[in-house]
């Protein structure tokens, strides 16, 4: 079990950061904008009544501590979460489809409360590896020391778990090659 939380949390720390840089490229034309509003001598009066001297540095400097790389509340956790929460999601719709197709090839349901019922558990797996003791926060400041090879290593074994996740569900689907031969099984039927 720990090891699938150690690896666990070492795809959510990727996703964690991938979300930190596109957060950063979608707000450089923000700053850029910002750089001009706060030429304004009656906003830079503003801020330096504050005591702020550089309002763009500043307004920098708390985007990036209190909004991105907030480890227990930024963005960047929230969109990690959701981008980890669907490796499981998938694995598991891929198992449920496995289950599904060889037990019970002709059971017909409603596709919604499957789903419900999937990302309810693939949310309390990442609450019990993640986000339960904070062991997302004791990760990420544990991976962010770590340099060289392993990150390289990991980043492409992150990417690949996402894609091979998203093929497992497919494939096991009825529509992939899986999921048929499972239905075909049971032709007799």
């Amino acid at each position: 079990m720990k090891q699938i939380e150690y690896f666990y949390n070492i795809i959510y720390y990727f996703f964690y950061r991938v979300s930190i840089k596109f957060a950063n490229f979608i707000a450089k034309p923000i700053f850029f904008i910002y750089k001009y509003i706060y030429k304004i001598p009656k906003i830079r009066q503003y801020y330096n009544n504050k005591g702020i001297n550089n309002p763009l540095k500043w307004h920098k400097q708390k985007f990036k501590n209190e909004l991105l790389e907030n480890s227990n509340l930024g963005y960047g956790t929230i969109m990690s979460a959701g981008f980890s929460i669907s490796i499981i999601f998938f694995i598991y719709m891929g198992i449920y489809h496995i289950f599904k197709y060889s037990l019970f090839p002709t059971f017909e349901e409603s596709h919604h409360m499957d789903f419900i019922i999937l990302a309810i558990l693939a949310f309390l797996t990442d609450v019990i590896l993640c986000q339960k003791d904070n062991k997302g926060e004791k990760y990420i400041k544990e991976f962010n020391k770590r340099k060289g090879w392993w990150r390289t290593k990991w980043k492409i074994i992150t990417i690949l778990s996402l894609f091979l996740s998203l093929w497992f569900c497919l494939s096991t689907s009825s529509i992939g090659s899986i999921g048929r031969f499972l239905i075909n099984l049971h032709s007799n039927i």
